[in-house]
């Protein structure tokens, strides 16, 4: 990888109409102008496809792939099979780059030999355009250059992320690994397997990916659907540290792990309370016998309070589950209202082009 070379950037589109041209602007604004941009429509219905076809006819940078709704997996995949890049990049079709995130990553990737680079990321909470003061809510990994293992050791303790949005990767990483199809968080069961194949991560301190923390996301309305998925990635993952000790890993790093599980697993059953049943249904009852093996097997140490206390009442009293968790979520859907602020990049307005 040479500085200059062709940097593929995939940008996965589906009912997405109102952030869409923001995302669009912040690639076409990068001061690193050989870029490869690929948009796969993935059978929008909202307009987000004329949008898509309107920024490839406006720059020959662009190229539009629309297929039937696969999700996520399937539009990234999509993408990959496609990229011209030496070096990939991912962008969500409601957030958006700073206008030096390609430049400034590129750069990095060759002075330091890399195989992935990791930039930081700031988190907005809003409806409208995107916030220049969006704050990462999580422990962040200190700038440097990490080999394959201390990388890996950092995911495990969630120091780095697991989202593939925030990176930029050589393109052979990729050519044997491609992204579950049907299900939610293929970036869990995904990003270990590529962190497993690289050879060097450089991790900067700049903020170049402002990521959009919508009211109706994945992330804020959790389902039974998408929980479980995210339960089955972890289980993957848990698998790769448990076949990887001691070799990478400790049993310290197994054990966070599973607590991460159980929490998904509490979820789950928070959330199927208040839609099936009141915890006392067969499923509920074969939820509750697993999540109580997976504490015996984990613990409950450094989780939250708040996870402790539901572990509580799944134990004690799952029936007062029903009545608690509505209120829980009122005030939560509150406090994950939207925000306004002063835009941090303008570029076409927000409007799509004509």
């Amino acid at each position: 990888m040479k500085y200059g070379s062709p940097v593929s950037v995939i940008i996965p589109v589906f009912n997405v109409r109102p952030y869409l041209a923001q995302a669009l602007d912040s690639v076409l604004a990068q001061t690193y102008g050989n870029l490869d941009i690929l948009i796969i429509d993935d059978g929008s219905t909202d307009g987000s496809a004329g949008i898509c076809d309107a920024y490839a006819a406006r720059d020959g940078r662009v190229r539009v792939v629309h297929q039937p709704h696969g999700g996520l997996g399937a539009a990234r995949n999509a993408g990959l099979a496609r990229m011209r890049g030496e070096a990939v990049a991912f962008l969500d079709a409601d957030d958006a780059y700073l206008p030096s995130f390609a430049e400034i990553m590129v750069s990095a990737m060759v002075r330091e030999r890399a195989d992935i680079t990791v930039c930081r990321f700031g988190v907005c909470r809003t409806t409208g355009p995107l916030l220049s003061d969006g704050q990462s809510v999580q422990p962040e990994i200190p700038p440097g250059t990490y080999d394959r293992i201390g990388a890996l050791r950092a995911l495990t303790d969630q120091s780095l992320n697991n989202s593939v949005w925030n990176k930029l990767y050589l393109r052979e990483l990729w050519r044997d690994i491609r992204f579950p199809e049907g299900h939610f968080y293929e970036d869990v069961d995904t990003f270990f397997r590529v962190l497993d194949c690289c050879g060097r991560v450089c991790v900067l301190g700049e903020k170049l990916y402002l990521y959009r923390k919508r009211p109706e996301s994945i992330t804020t309305t959790p389902s039974p659907g998408n929980l479980r998925d995210r339960i089955r990635a972890y289980e993957h993952f848990i698998g790769f540290i448990r076949a990887h000790i001691p070799g990478i890993f400790t049993p310290e790093h197994l054990q966070k792990t599973r607590q991460v599980r159980l929490t998904c697993m509490i979820a789950l059953y928070l959330v199927s309370s208040g839609r099936e049943d009141d915890g006392s249904g067969a499923s509920g009852s074969r939820l509750r016998r697993r999540i109580i093996a997976a504490k015996k097997e984990t613990g409950l140490c450094h989780l939250p309070f708040r996870i402790k206390a539901a572990y509580r009442l799944i134990t004690v009293c799952p029936g007062l589950l029903k009545r608690i968790y509505p209120m829980y979520l009122r005030v939560r859907q509150f406090l994950l209202r939207p925000a306004a602020g002063k835009p941090c990049m303008r570029g076409a307005g927000g409007n799509p082009p004509a």
